[in-house]
């Protein structure tokens, strides 16, 4: 799996501020390898370029967090989200 997100401006070459979330490319349905699973554009924008990590990373980088849409369905779409959904009830 891939993880991608949005990358550093263009102009300066640091990561915006605004940018905090990691995202799990989707690898299949609409926009395949372009996008998130939560639906995030994962194309170049005029001032933001994707920062693809290949292979995803365990725990994100300096900065990041995981994108909670995109855990969700990947947890889904791997069949986890019953197993999470129950550990989360138990506590």
């Amino acid at each position: 799996m891939r993880a991608f997100y949005r990358g550093y401006s263009s102009r300066t070459g640091r990561r915006a501020a605004q940018v905090r979330r990691l995202h799990i490319m989707r690898e299949d349905g609409t926009f395949p390898g372009r996008s998130g699973e939560c639906g995030a554009a994962g194309w170049a924008h005029r001032d933001s370029d994707p920062v693809i990590v290949d292979p995803m990373p365990a725990e994100p980088p300096p900065g990041l967090e995981w994108c909670p849409a995109c855990v969700g369905r990947a947890a889904d779409r791997v069949g986890l989200l019953r197993q999470f959904a129950a550990a989360l009830a138990a506590l």
